[in-house]
């Protein structure tokens, strides 16, 4: 039962007081993604976001069914997504893609990012890649990890 607006024994709220509770918590806005340019790639990087266009197709990759890589670069390099199978086929070469919240994974000592289920990859409808620099390569340089 309700006594004079209060809860007595888990009885069911009223509107007013869900009010007062919200308006004391205030939302949290939410921030605008930082987008970085391919060489801006590093080891360990998470929530990386950029916006690159699809150089070479999906390959399947050897050890696992489930995932392709796709080389994917912009005007300062290119580097390898590993996106899973049906995200990956669907992946047009010379098309220019957002990608938000990768993060980098090392294989074998080598820069692969990683698009998983967190993150998002969708066609670029505001900016394009022009010119793709493709003499700069960061997943073929191979890292020395401590």
């Amino acid at each position: 039962p309700d006594i004079d607006g209060f809860l007595v024994g888990g009885a069911s709220l009223k509107p007013t007081f869900t009010d007062i509770i919200m308006s004391c918590v205030p939302p949290i806005p939410l921030k605008k993604p930082k987008f970085i340019k391919v060489k801006g790639v590093e080891p360990g990087a998470r929530g990386v976001n950029l916006y690159a266009k699809v150089v070479k197709a999906a390959t399947p990759v050897a050890a696992n069914d489930e995932l392709v890589e796709v080389v994917v670069g912009d005007d300062t390099g290119l580097v390898t997504l590993s996106v899973a199978c049906d995200r990956g086929k669907a992946l047009e070469v010379g098309k220019t893609y957002k990608v938000q919240n990768a993060h980098v994974s090392m294989i074998r000592g080598f820069i692969r990012l990683a698009v998983d289920k967190w993150a998002a990859l969708k066609p670029s409808e505001d900016e394009t890649v022009d010119t793709v620099n493709e003499k700069t390569d960061i997943s073929a340089v191979e890292y020395e990890l401590k």
